[in-house]
């Protein structure tokens, strides 16, 4: 297959993130709720401009996820029960059902295995950066979103109806560089630049994997560990290895014990499952 040029490359990508328009909704809220002169009607209207994101967070506010017994019926009662510094993850949540519950067939991932991965290192970013006192919304939707290029490669070798799938025996970088000249870091940041998400974040996206485990970002060093953890849930033998003293280097930030660490991921994967429990019924 012949390598697709920059030009194209960026086309293409373009092309995929306008079938996935309502994700821009998640890169302006983020900005919306930075702004400390934000109405609060504000973040109400941009999240009721998508019928089906609103929908979605109605019902997640009416779920066992948040345990209230009045229920809402529009997005302002939804926010105000909920709280509106909620408002980024109720949003993350009902975006990543429509962008992470598929399959990507070109990595023999499974709809289920991509957003449990997804969403766990997103939380676990989030709830470390809170406890190292760095922004967690920002943390969060660097683990919500680092391996969304993936989405965009299996869309792009679907359309060119090509069968070849990654097999493991190569590692994921040497294949993507193969099959269509670009990794899904690099097409990750280009996404979400097409969504105005912040420079900062793009950027990490696309350097994610450059030497992470001694990385001086500590979003990236975060992630290298949280990647680790995800993906190897269910396996508890090697989990609570890597919950030990120097597994990772990231371990040295977190300055948490080891039955502190352990304790972490199982309640960050009890919340992954309660999470998706409630996204599978709305």
């Amino acid at each position: 297959m012949e390598p697709t040029s920059d030009s194209n490359f960026e086309e293409t990508v373009k092309s995929i993130g306008e079938l996935h328009g309502n994700m821009a909704v998640l890169s302006k809220l983020d900005a919306l709720l930075k702004d400390l002169n934000t109405d609060i009607s504000e973040p109400e209207r941009l999240i009721q401009s998508d019928g089906a994101i609103s929908g979605t967070i109605v019902q997640l506010s009416n779920s066992p996820l948040y345990g209230f017994n009045d229920k809402s019926d529009n997005i302002a009662t939804a926010l105000q029960k909920v709280g509106y510094n909620q408002a980024l993850k109720l949003v993350g949540m009902a975006l990543s059902k429509q962008v992470f519950m598929r399959d990507l067939e070109s990595y023999g991932v499974t709809a289920d295995s991509y957003w449990r991965y997804s969403y766990f290192t997103a939380v676990f970013l989030e709830r470390q950066a809170k406890a190292l006192g760095i922004d967690s919304d920002e943390a969060y939707l660097f683990g919500l979103l680092h391996s969304i290029g993936r989405v965009v490669i299996n869309e792009i070798l679907h359309a060119r109806e090509v069968e070849v799938f990654w097999d493991r025996f190569i590692p994921e970088k040497e294949w993507e560089l193969m099959m269509i000249g670009f990794t899904n870091q690099k097409a990750g940041s280009i996404l979400l630049r097409t969504w105005d998400f912040p420079a900062e974040l793009c950027k990490r996206v696309e350097q994610q994997n450059h030497n992470p485990s001694t990385s001086k970002d500590l979003q990236i060093l975060l992630l290298d560990y949280a990647r680790t953890l995800a993906l190897h849930l269910i396996d508890p033998p090697r989990l609570k290895a890597l919950c030990r003293p120097g597994a990772h280097p990231a371990q040295a930030k977190l300055r948490l014990t080891e039955a502190e660490l352990t304790k972490e991921v199982t309640e960050i994967e009890a919340h992954v499952d309660e999470v998706y429990t409630s996204l599978k019924d709305c």
